[in-house]
């Protein structure tokens, strides 16, 4: 027993030094991987359309899907460079508002700024903030072409996968079994995105309508940006609120709309959230919520902000997968929710 638990350590260890070791590449491709699944689904969604009784076949739908994939991606990366270009522009102004505040929060309260407070107000370059921001967004950019050739190479892989897949598990009863897996951890994964993705859209759209409402500036933006940072368990939704309400209190000289948006967009996370999302979502994911906000820590300190979007599908994985060898069971089990896994086959028996 000793040394069984020596080797799932070393096993552990060894197998956290490469995901860190390995970023550079590793990073890519499981960005790589989640646009190829995109890829596919919307694939088959397609192939379900009829027109005069034709369906799409295969290629023609990997082809339609991806070139929708490529112009939605194109769509956000034009808005977010546009949107860096005019904030930098308006740095100024904002910068300027920042020493506004300062003066009425000084009148209102008959609180003096301190010194120090006010010459970081008076130093601060948000123009060289938001050129910082765009180095980072250029430098995700720059691995695009990698990341293309996953995606490019994972494609052509796809055909060939059964056959590899009868080659390596000849015994039928076991191929089945591996097949089991294979199609929960599909079921579950897609379930996730396709909830995630309706509940962040809907968020995404109200939280527009509010922005437009209160008059902030580049609405379009904060709204994808609250969409895609929904994704992201717990910190993403705080993030969500306190970016657009931090460009209130510097685009407006008064408080009223930074108060405004805070509890606006706030009130609408709490709800989306924290209500409809666990109704809709269910115990279809059956993680506990500790095992989430782990997941989260420690694929965020791996991988960064890519490690914080996979944090949830990966783990979700990795749970199915420890459940179907009876000896790592019962971790399985301590990482749900509630303590019940499904019956399935088990791969060792």
């Amino acid at each position: 027993m000793p040394q069984r638990i020596i080797a799932i350590i070393v096993s552990i260890a060894a197998a956290i030094a490469l995901l860190v070791v390995g970023k550079p590449l590793l990073v890519p491709f499981a960005i790589a991987l989640i646009i190829w699944y995109v890829i596919d689904a919307i694939a088959l969604q397609i192939r379900k359309i009829e027109i005069g009784g034709i369906q799409p076949f295969h290629h023609v739908s990997v082809f339609l899907s991806l070139v929708v994939v490529v112009l939605l991606f194109s769509g956000m990366v034009q808005m977010i460079g546009d949107t860096v270009e005019q904030v930098k522009a308006a740095a100024p102004s904002y910068q300027h508002n920042v020493s506004k505040i300062l003066d009425r929060l000084a009148s209102l309260t008959g609180v003096h700024v301190a010194p120090a407070i006010q010459h970081w107000a008076d130093d601060l370059d948000l123009g060289g903030i938001i050129s910082s921001i765009a180095a980072a967004i250029m430098g995700l950019a720059g691995n695009a072409g990698l990341v293309a050739i996953y995606v490019a190479f994972l494609l052509l892989e796809e055909r060939y996968f059964g056959i590899k897949l009868r080659i390596m598990f000849p015994d039928a009863d076991r191929r089945r079994r591996v097949n089991q897996m294979l199609d929960a951890i599909q079921v579950q994964i897609r379930q996730y995105v396709y909830i995630k993705t309706m509940v962040s859209a809907l968020t995404g759209i109200i939280s527009y309508v509010i922005l437009l409402w209160v008059g902030v500036d580049y609405a379009p933006f904060w709204a994808l940006l609250i969409f895609m940072l929904n994704y992201i368990p717990t910190i993403g939704s705080m993030i969500a609120v306190l970016l657009p309400t931090a460009l209130a209190l510097v685009q407006f000289d008064t408080f009223g709309p930074f108060v405004t948006l805070l509890v606006s967009l706030g009130t609408v996370q709490v709800l989306i959230g924290n209500v409809l999302e666990p109704r809709l979502m269910g115990s279809s994911l059956n993680l506990s919520p500790l095992v989430v906000i782990l997941a989260l820590s420690l694929w965020g300190q791996m991988w960064g902000v890519t490690g914080m979007f996979l944090s949830v599908p990966i783990t979700v994985i990795c749970m199915i997968v420890l459940a179907n060898f009876p000896q790592t069971r019962g971790i399985a089990v301590a990482m749900s929710e509630n303590g019940r896994l499904k019956d399935r086959s088990l791969l060792a028996r």
